[in-house]
């Protein structure tokens, strides 16, 4: 979700337009005035309705064309107007039925993600694929050739795996389960990540700057933020804090003492990692509360990115891939 797909820079296209229409109409009337009544210019009398410098033509004006001097710039405004209040609607009104909710709490100085939905989500496009089966998991890296090894974080304990006998399919009895963070990472030989498929339950939280804030792409996320302090310690208080991604265009307050907290609303439609900062001056170390957020296709859907749109990923029977619940 770049800056130029929020609502607000749609809109401001939208007022450029109109902006430009009416100064195009305005200074075109204008500066035709100006050189055709100037002062100098004698009037041509030969036209029963011609204008004298300095005299308004009550006599002779135009009634329609004056009402549509009042008339055109009404309906101009409030149709910027219903533009404006539609965006705004848009932004702070949405349907939050089938929203993803996640908490933000602000401290000094980092970012806390804690989820209220689970997430489990899957890399495409890399010609690896992690599937869960009857309490196996199987990493199918026939199409790439680049995977060597495989580091798998169950219950809490990390194991690595090498792929080094020469077969593409790996299989691990495992189960994975709902309550608990998991995820499947494949390295290359020089140990760069290639792929990752993950398990986020609720519950779970993430901690900048070391650890990301993952969100589904295409699905409207309903975030809760809110300022905190670390009870007992009074170098950590709840400070003003600004959540913001500038990418996106889009920047939120924390406001300390506000036990509801504030609420984002974002759709991101662009799968990738971007920056976090914070805009509001929060105390000696506000420089480091930095942080990343992902954007990420949910397992068996990808982002389609021209439509906006998820496909789902099925095999032949028609079954959607998923792991063992």
């Amino acid at each position: 979700m770049p800056a130029e797909d929020t609502v607000f820079y749609v809109l401001y296209d939208k007022y450029m337009f109109w902006s430009i229409l009416v100064a195009i109409f305005t200074f075109g009337w204008l500066f035709t005035a100006m050189l055709r009544y100037r002062d100098g210019v004698e009037p041509d009398t030969t036209k029963l309705d011609h204008i004298e410098v300095g005299a308004f033509p009550v006599d002779r004006h135009n009634t329609k064309l004056e009402a549509m001097f009042y008339i055109l710039p009404t309906i101009l405004v409030v149709w910027l107007t219903i533009l404006a209040l539609g965006s705004n609607t848009a932004v702070w009104n949405p349907d939050t039925e089938d929203s993803f909710e996640i908490n933000i709490n602000a401290y000094q100085w980092y970012f806390e993600f804690d989820y209220a939905e689970q997430l489990t989500w899957e890399d495409s496009d890399t010609g690896i694929d992690v599937q869960w089966d009857q309490g196996v998991m199987q990493v199918d890296a026939s199409g790439n050739a680049d995977a060597a090894s495989i580091e798998v974080k169950l219950d809490n304990q990390k194991t690595d795996y090498e792929i080094n006998n020469g077969s593409s399919l790996m299989a691990i009895p495992a189960t994975y389960d709902l309550g608990r963070h998991t995820y499947v990472k494949v390295f290359d030989a020089e140990g760069a990540l290639i792929h990752t498929w993950e398990h986020i339950p609720r519950g779970h939280t993430f901690i900048t700057p070391s650890e990301p804030m993952i969100v589904p792409c295409d699905q409207l996320v309903d975030a809760t933020m809110k300022s905190k302090g670390i009870e007992g310690d009074e170098r950590n208080v709840g400070v003003q804090h600004a959540f913001w991604v500038p990418e996106w265009g889009m920047k939120e307050d924390f406001v300390p003492g506000l036990e509801s907290g504030t609420t984002l609303y974002f759709m991101p439609d662009d799968a990738g990692t971007f920056p976090i900062r914070c805009a509001e001056y929060c105390g000696m170390q506000h420089s480091v509360m930095t942080g990343q957020v992902m954007v990420v296709a949910p397992e068996g859907t990808t982002c389609d990115y021209d439509s906006g749109v998820k496909k789902s990923n099925k095999d032949s029977s028609g079954d959607d891939y998923g792991g063992e619940m």
